[in-house]
């Protein structure tokens, strides 16, 4: 069965503000997203990330991977063209997340690595279970209660993106805004796989990132991140 990619499938912007943020949700983007969630289940190289937090590596809860260019399949290609062709800026991707159950989550945070957060854009496809997506306005409580969605807050959006829709965040959501996905009551899995670019106009976000680590002691410097094969 060849897979690819639905050119013609509705898209719905949602403003955050007043208009300087916003999400573009594309729904039933991918053709058989079952059979490439599969696909990408089996035969991607997972790897557990861990974070250095207090002189100790605290394993991350859900697993990542890089899909390289010439690892990718037909189906990524054609979503970062698409990408590239409708925001006619070239994207970089595609990086992703394995989601293995409903334990798994991403707590709230914005993409801080890119530095220039002025004007972005990160598009994500989203494969497998339907779970809750939160964006929430930066300067509001950043944590989830118990990493559910019983840690609502004033002003969150929920999306419940998944079987192979395309959200894109775009404007300034990088900077006015954070997101996540919380713990949920599931035993699915879910996939995320993410194309990013910036401006690199405005004034760069100098601030330590999440994977810049913690470390106090005066033992010898360590990386803020490491990760291992599954």
């Amino acid at each position: 069965m060849e897979l690819g990619i639905n050119r013609q499938a509705p898209s719905e912007r949602i403003p955050l503000d007043n208009g300087d943020s916003w999400v573009d949700l594309v729904r039933g983007f991918a053709v058989d997203a079952a059979a490439l969630f599969t696909a990408l289940h089996t035969d991607t190289p997972w790897l557990q990330g861990e974070v250095l937090r207090y002189d100790k590596y605290i394993p991350e809860r859900r697993l990542g991977a890089w899909v390289g260019d010439r690892d990718q399949p037909v189906v990524l290609r054609q979503t970062g063209l698409h990408l590239d062709a409708t925001y006619r800026v070239r994207f970089t991707g595609a990086s992703a997340i394995l989601y293995r159950d409903g334990a798994d989550f991403q707590g709230l945070h914005s993409d801080r690595e890119m530095k220039w957060l002025d004007e972005t854009l990160i598009g994500i496809l989203v494969l497998g279970q339907r779970r809750p997506f939160v964006l929430r306005p930066r300067g509001v409580n950043t944590q989830f209660v118990d990493h559910t969605p019983a840690g609502r807050a004033e002003g969150d959006i929920t999306l419940l993106p998944g079987e192979g829709d395309l959200l894109v965040m775009g404007g300034r959501c990088q900077r006015d805004w954070v997101h996540g996905v919380p713990a949920a009551a599931t035993d699915q899995p879910r996939i995320s796989l993410t194309w990013r670019w910036t401006s690199r106009r405005g004034r760069p976000d100098t601030a330590p990132s999440y994977a810049d680590g913690r470390q106090f002691s005066d033992a010898k410097r360590q990386p803020g991140t490491r990760s291992s094969p599954v």
